[in-house]
């Protein structure tokens, strides 16, 4: 039991000083609880491509944009060792930040704290030279005061749309904080995931495909 005991101590000290090693040199919002700031995406051609990132342990195609539109149970490993898959990361030309989930029926501590992680591990592999695109994410109007927060203005940010085709009241309030994003951020360019939604703006947008509903559509 001891050498157990002794091992399962050691895994629980590696995955707290990994997260502290990470969080140490990011730079934080005045907020009473400091928000991680993301600078500016540095973007010269836009890929044509998106890789999700449970394909991008295999996956080849470093002149591509790396996502996190996939279901959260995807890519929860980059909280236990944030440092080892930001190694793997850097093979890739752009990585758009985390995407932890922002439901609007879980509890607001929930979607804060996600958040909070979505840009402190976005900032942290800024840190290391990856081009990382801003990712914005909100749940209730009640969420914008930090969703928006530690994001840069007049960045290329990158937005999802998925999960919210055929809910009208999420379709409501999906647009309703894209205009608050825009109006808080705006944006130089909107990386977005996912179907067009009526009345956004289009200019400034360069739309990707949701790969799961892509291969629903076409049977491959």
């Amino acid at each position: 039991m001891l050498p157990n005991s002794h091992n399962h101590n050691n895994m629980v000290a590696d995955y707290y000083l990994n997260r502290l090693q990470i969080l140490s040199n990011l730079s934080y919002t005045s907020e009473i609880i400091g928000i991680p700031i993301l600078t500016a995406a540095d973007i010269d051609i836009v890929p044509n491509r998106l890789v999700a990132f449970s394909k991008a342990m295999t996956s080849k195609c470093y002149d591509a944009m790396i996502h996190f539109y996939e279901s959260d149970k995807s890519f929860v490993r980059i909280l236990n060792n944030p440092i080892r898959y930001g190694e793997i990361l850097k093979r890739f030309k752009y990585v758009i930040s985390p995407d932890f989930s922002q439901r609007m029926d879980a509890p607001p501590f929930i979607c804060f704290q996600n958040s909070w992680w979505n840009k402190a591990l976005g900032a942290y592999w800024q840190s290391l030279g990856i081009n990382v695109i801003p990712n914005v994410a909100w749940s209730r109007p009640d969420s914008y005061s930090y969703a928006f927060s530690g994001i840069p203005k007049n960045s290329v940010i990158a937005i999802n749309c998925t999960g919210i085709k055929g809910k009208s009241i999420s379709k409501y309030f999906w647009m309703k904080g894209y205009e608050a994003a825009l109006k808080a951020l705006n944006p130089s360019k909107i990386i977005r995931y996912g179907d067009r939604m009526p009345g956004e703006d289009y200019q400034r947008s360069i739309y990707f495909e949701n790969e799961n509903l892509n291969r629903l559509r076409n049977g491959c």
